[in-house]
């Protein structure tokens, strides 16, 4: 029997762009002033979250010659790590990053600033300045929930012209609104970088760091992007451009690291394996990598150990331009900061296992070797293993059964044991632009003959948070599991930004249109993405799909039991869960959600009116969840949490709870249903 899958098609760009028409206008934007840096006080704001620079007032110096000052920043030479310069800013009203205030950019064009070289005391010529890794000065945005490597996107490098040697010289820098965060920024830096060694000692003046409007600011109505199947798996994505096309997005095994090493464990009659099956994988040779990390220092969890650690194992899979899938096996040791050992690169020229034992220091390379699989027997698509027999001697299977050995110089061994404790990280990296917010997708991955863990993606609903993590990813929500119950499925995604937008779906161009909501939505690189389930795909062989911006009227709270049910009286359905006084009081309370709607109980994107919560018997508590017990807080897309903990046990009663907008009066107080409470 034949099974003829549903062909669905979708509305063009163009077409939606006509409905929505071209874009909105808005009034005019306040220029924001970020320092002026006037006084000796200016740089109370500011840290400097990493690196060796330093910075320091300076009123001996100003842009304007009116004897206010400006901010001076100085690195010395290094040698011994990759050095930045990061001094960080946080933006007017924000406060430190952990408060969470944020600005939104959406309507600002560039970040202007001036600049002036020391030439005194730089060492370091404008020339090395202007060549280091970044390719020129810049600054950096930080949204206003991390900084750092959080949250993080490099602007377009400057090149500094000779002039800056003798005055000042003005910068403009773009800023793009399809930055993922560019709503809720919080600080900018002022940023270089270069792996060392640090060519000299940097020194430079900045002053009258602003932010410029767009003149008339247009921002355009977001475009949806053709759709494309999903996969079963642990889909990983490259959702992100903080550190260029190098973002390591991936999971990490939190439910155990003891004795996952294979170092004094495997031997002949007991191998130690490690083992990753690829469902599907990015059709861009060359780019494009599916890696496994090893960091032997369970002390640490690094985003980025085959960068960061000191000593790392990454064996990883690409693809060349015929089609055919290598994985190679890696590994680098007393080499912090940097990775030219994987690759031989850099100084790590000697062949591996070739040291005299007496000469030190020896650079070998860390490339022991690899296995393909063709792509006639599916390339990167199949089981992955690497098996090891000893401390010293390893096997790579492909999916085919090629196999290769390779040997780790015992001398090298002890530098990849920890106790057999091991940090593993399953992932991917983009490393070009063609591969931005595609996918890696991972069916299976076990460890065995060690500690066992094993987990098949395809029997979990959702990822196992008892197993793997996703806090160490460059973007936090990149890594997601499609279970098979939501297949067939598409992902959507559209440009941004997309404030009070939302996807809906019909059979045709006519008619009833419906929403979406059994798959995850998130915010990827410059689009937003959304999963569209089998279940919300609407019935007959033709799906268009359209966006349609909300007006953001009312909120609607639900208990456990109950639904969103647009287009209906309440915008719910089900009945709220009674629950046991003494159940709820020793799990800290009951939560419910609230969401911003429009007038027919959609939820609204984009939405983060202030807002409190209150409950009807007042010898209870209502909170807002994450807001440090407080009953203040606010909206976010996809719906917040308040939590309502109960002091009363003498009278348990039915409870309501009501949200009020402390942003928009206009809009009404919403009660939730009666939550039945039982002793």
């Amino acid at each position: 029997m034949k099974t003829q899958s549903k062909l669905h098609r979708w509305i063009p760009s163009a077409l939606i762009g006509l409905a929505l028409g071209a874009g909105t206008a808005f009034g005019a934007t306040p220029i924001i002033t970020v320092n002026t840096f006037d006084n000796s006080g200016s740089t109370a704001d500011m840290w400097n979250w990493y690196g060796g620079s330093t910075f320091t007032w300076d009123g001996t110096q100003d842009h304007t010659g009116n004897g206010g000052g400006s901010l001076y920043i100085s690195q010395p030479s290094a040698s011994g790590d990759d050095t930045i310069i990061v001094p960080e800013t946080w933006l007017p009203g924000c406060g430190q990053w952990w408060a969470g205030s944020s600005v939104d950019l959406t309507t600002y064009s560039n970040i202007s600033l001036y600049f002036k070289w020391d030439k005194n005391n730089s060492t370091m010529t404008l020339d090395q300045f202007n060549s280091l890794n970044t390719g020129g000065f810049t600054v950096a945005l930080n949204d206003a929930s991390g900084w750092g490597g959080g949250d993080r996107q490099t602007l377009a490098f400057q090149q500094i012209p000779d002039a800056a040697s003798n005055g000042w010289v003005h910068l403009s820098i773009p800023l793009d609104n399809t930055i993922p965060f560019i709503s809720s920024v919080g600080a900018i830096e002022y940023y270089d970088w270069k792996s060392a060694p640090w060519p000299g000692t940097v020194a430079f003046w900045i002053d009258d760091v602003t932010i410029i409007p767009n003149t008339i600011p247009i921002i355009p109505n977001p475009t949806l992007k053709m759709p494309f199947a999903a996969v079963a798996g642990l889909n990983i994505f490259a959702a992100s451009e903080g550190n260029s096309y190098y973002d390591r997005q991936e999971v990490y095994l939190t439910n155990n690291t003891s004795g996952l090493g294979w170092i004094g464990q495997a031997s002949s009659g007991r191998p130690v394996s490690y083992s990753f099956t690829i469902a599907s994988f990015p059709n861009d040779p060359n780019g494009p990598e599916a890696y496994l990390f090893l960091s032997p220092n369970p002390a640490t969890i690094d985003t980025a150990p085959d960068w960061n650690e000191t000593n790392c194992v990454v064996v990883s899979v690409q693809t060349d331009p015929a089609g055919d899938a290598i994985m190679s096996f890696q590994y680098k040791v007393n080499e912090a900061g940097n990775n030219q050992m994987f690759t031989g690169g850099s100084q790590y020229t000697n062949a591996s296992g070739s040291w005299d034992g007496t000469t030190t220091p020896w650079y070998e390379t860390g490339n022991l070797g690899s296995v393909t699989n063709p792509a006639s027997a599916g390339g990167p698509v199949g089981k992955w293993t690497v098996t090891f027999t000893s401390s010293t001697q390893g096997t790579l299977y492909a999916p085919n059964g090629n196999h290769t050995t390779i040997t780790i110089p015992s001398y090298n061994v002890g530098y990849l044991n920890d106790n057999n404790d091991m940090n593993v990280f399953l992932g991917m990296q983009a490393n070009n632009a063609a591969a931005i917010n595609k996918a890696v997708v991972y069916s299976a991955f076990s460890i065995s003959g060690a500690s066992s863990v094993s987990d098949n993606f395809l029997a979990d609903a959702s990822l196992n948070t008892n197993t793997w993590s996703t806090s160490y990813a460059s973007d936090t929500s990149a890594p997601i599991l499609v279970p098979p119950s939501v297949l067939p499925g598409y992902w959507l995604q559209w440009t941004l930004p997309d404030g009070g937008f939302s996807l809906e779906a019909n059979s045709k161009l006519t008619g009833f249109w419906s929403a979406p909501s059994a798959g995850p939505t998130f915010p990827a690189y410059g689009v937003r993405q959304q999963l569209v389930a089998g279940s919300d795909l609407p019935a007959g062989p033709d799906a268009f799909f359209r966006l349609v911006k909300r007006q953001f009227t009312q909120m609607l709270i639900l208990w456990p039991g109950e639904t969103n049910a647009p287009n209906t009286p309440t915008g719910k359905t089900g009945t709220p869960t009674p629950v046991s006084f003494a159940n709820v009081s020793a799990n800290g309370g009951v939560t419910a959600t609230v969401y911003a709607c429009d007038a027919n109980f959609y939820p609204v994107n984009g939405v983060t009116d202030a807002i409190t919560a209150d409950d009807s018997d007042e010898s209870d508590t209502a909170v807002i969840v994450g807001n440090n017990g407080g009953n203040t807080g606010n909206l976010a897309t996809g719906g917040m949490t308040i939590q309502v903990g109960f002091i009363d046990s003498v009278n348990p009663t039915p409870l309501t709870v009501t949200v009020t907008d402390t942003s928009t009066n206009t809009i009404p107080v919403a009660t939730s249903s009666p939550l039945t409470i039982n002793p």
